[in-house]
Order: structure tokens, then sequence, then C-alpha cells
């Protein structure tokens, strides 16, 4: 950046924009050396927008959602804005940039629909994740953010596409008595499926259209199943309901009656698929992290496998003005169910929201610790990253190979 602020100083616009054109072809973000330490990168975020812009921001999340952490500098000509970080050198992140500043954690969910709306991604930077609007959601939207890879970060192979796909996929419209409302469920079969002939694994994620899409988990599996890391495996993915994901899956108790009571059966009945509960995986990220443990808690006999990618288990339950014990105080005085866990957070996990004393990270943390000290099988990963698809995204597959793998 110092450079170019030369150049464009000394030699004007026309300098600008050939120094500009080179770092383009040198790809963004600026990925800089640090001296003397090997470990880190100094990475710098650039930009240039159209028009007039005074207060502009990059939404990632490597960065505390706030305006100190996020904002953009003025280069001070050409109309470039930047910002730097010093990072592992093993990150992955994704980001975008927004013309307004990043509001405040405690503004509500419509201040920031607003501002994600705005958030696009680099236009310099071809790699990136989609996010498809939700069906069955009308308040949700489309969005794409680009993605940077430091030279360390962990490589991906699960999620690669080797030519077409020969699974077959099923949609439905589940109606559900016990959550009282309808979603999606996407059934991913591998090919010659053969119900009551094979034993197959089950694998039953949360956000399914998030997971359908921006984590291409059919395709994980598929690649998997392929390459013999595990055996035949059938993938359930659950939608959300429309304007129902939180009430849902934080720790509902309906939640769980509804996949044990309802959704297991069914998926019994129309494919005759085992009930063995040691080849049954719950998953999901964020609340659906939390959900997957909360259901497993609740029902260890039908579901013996969490993986929980960034769970929220920091979330306190609330009613009538009375705080319910968090679901690591329920495991820790529970005795010891038949369950096995894969968890894991991202090192840039470690800030505290509006009303909680504990990070996500630290949470994740003493989640494990309660696990290992009451004898739970707890396979525990941490990635050099944030909160963030781009990191899951590569992260399930470590966790099926470790819940679903051959040995």
């Amino acid at each position: 950046m110092a450079s170019l602020r030369r150049a464009c100083r000394h030699g004007g616009q026309r300098t600008l924009e050939r120094n500009w054109a080179k770092l383009a072809r040198s790809r963004f973000p600026l990925v800089e050396r640090i001296r003397n330490d090997s470990r880190k990168r100094l990475v710098t975020f650039a930009w240039r927008p159209t028009g007039r812009v005074t207060a502009p921001s990059v939404y990632t999340p490597i960065a505390d959602f706030t305006r100190n952490e996020t904002e953009l500098r003025p280069l001070g000509c050409g109309g470039v804005w930047y910002r730097s970080f010093i990072l592992s050198r093993k990150t992955r992140l994704s980001y975008g940039f927004s013309r307004r500043p990043i509001p405040r954690l405690s503004a509500g969910m419509d201040a920031w629909n607003r501002y994600m709306r705005s958030v696009g991604p680099d236009p310099v930077n071809p790699n990136h994740i989609d996010f498809e609007k939700d069906p069955d959601d009308p308040t949700d939207y489309g969005a794409t953010l680009s993605v940077a890879e430091l030279p360390g970060a962990p490589r991906q192979l699960w999620t690669r596409i080797h030519g077409p796909s020969r699974w077959t996929e099923e949609h439905h419209q589940f109606r559900s008595r016990k959550l009282r409302n309808v979603r999606s469920i996407w059934v991913h079969l591998p090919p010659g499926f053969q119900p009551g002939r094979v034993r197959y694994n089950l694998l039953v994620v949360f956000d399914g259209s998030t997971y359908r899409n921006s984590v291409p988990t059919p395709r994980i599996v598929e690649n998997l199943v392929n390459a013999g890391r595990i055996g035949p495996t059938a993938v359930v993915l659950v939608g959300n309901a429309p304007h129902a994901r939180t009430k849902d899956l934080f720790r509902n108790p309906a939640l769980a009656d509804f996949l044990a009571r309802e959704l297991l059966p069914w998926l019994r009945r129309r494919y005759r698929l085992s009930a063995d509960a040691s080849r049954t995986v719950l998953a999901g990220s964020s609340l659906g992290g939390l959900a997957s443990a909360d259901v497993a808690f609740r029902y260890p006999r039908l579901f013996g496998n969490v993986l929980a990618q960034s769970g929220s288990f920091q979330s306190m339950h609330s009613r009538g003005g009375k705080v319910s014990p968090s679901l690591m105080q329920k495991f820790a005085l529970t005795p010891r169910l038949p369950l096995r866990f894969y968890l894991d957070v991202g090192t840039h996990e470690g800030m505290t929201g509006p009303g909680s004393s504990t990070s996500l990270l630290g949470s994740v943390r003493h989640m494990r610790d309660v696990l290992e000290a009451k004898g739970y099988p707890v396979a525990y990963a941490e990635f050099e990253g944030g909160h963030d698809y781009a990191c899951w995204r590569g992260t399930l597959a470590d966790g099926i190979i470790h819940l679903l793998g051959r040995s």
C-alpha cells in the first residue's frame, strides 16, 4: 500500500492504474511475509468502489465485528481503501466489502440484514463462496463472499468435483406436528441404493439448504465413499421452516421429538435405513451444532454421534425469567451416555457478544473439557479462521471421517 501510494502521488493516475493492475494480477488480498516471523503473514484487503463513499468496511469473520476492527482506511488517492491484518499463515477466511460501516452487534436483526445485503465480493478475487436464497425462507437472500486462503491453509480435498454425480436426490416438504411447521428435507442416496440389503450410515445435517450448496455435503460424502474412507452412507439435509431457525435449533425439545418420533420413523419406513445409533450422525454448525448435541443428549439410543462445528454452546436458555442449566452442565450432571463427539472451532471466535461473558471459542473448549472429564470419546480440532462456512466446508469431512471412518 505504501508503494502504491508513492506511485500515485509521484506518477499520477496513469501510474496508479498500472500499479493497481499489477497488484490485481498477483491476487487479492495481498499477502506479504513478516520479517523474523515465518508463522504469520501481513494480509491486506484493498478495494476501489465506484462513486463516492465515506465509511466503507470489510466484513470478515477473522475480525471482531466492530467499526474499529472493520473500517477501511483511505489510501489518499485513486479512490483506494484498505485494511491490513496480521494472521497465521494457516488461515482461511471469507470476506466482502460494503459501502456502509458495520452495525453494532446489539443493533438487531433488521440492521444486520440491511448491512449483509450491502456486502459484496472482492471484484478482483475469483475465489468465492456462494450462498443461495433459502427456498423456504421468504426473508432470506442470496449472497456471494470472496475467499482467501493463506499459504499454509489446509487443503479441502473432499469438496472437489470429479465429474458428474451419480447420486440421486429426493426433495420432500415435511410437515411436523411436533414443531407445527413445514420444512424441506433433501435425501441423498448412493448409486445402486439397496434398502434392507446393505447397512447404510445415516448423516443428518441441520441448515439443509446451506449444507446442500455452500457446504457441498452430498459431494463431500460421495467423495469419501468413493475413496473408501467411509462406508455406504445416506445423507439427510434438514431445512429450516420460515422464521423458525432460532426457535427450533435453540435447545428446543420439540425439535428432538420431531427428529426422533417423526423424521427418523419416516426415513425407516420409506428408505429402510439402519436403526443403528452408532452409525447415525447429527451434524451442524453454530446453532446447528448446539442442536446436534442437544438432540443426541435427549435421544442417545437413536443418535449416537455428534458433529458440531463451532457449536453455540455458550448460549443460555431462559424461561419465565429463569436461566436453565447450560447443555454443558446437563452433560456434567448426567451419567455418561452412549455418544461420540467431533468438535471444532476457529481460533478467531474469541469475541464475546452482547449479554455473554464467554466467547464461542471458550465455550467449545469448555464443552470438550466437560465431555472428556465424563469419559466421552471426543475428537477436538481448532482451525485458523472464524465463524465461517469457508472453513466448515473443509472440516466437515474431518468430522465425518472420524465418526464414520473405516479403520
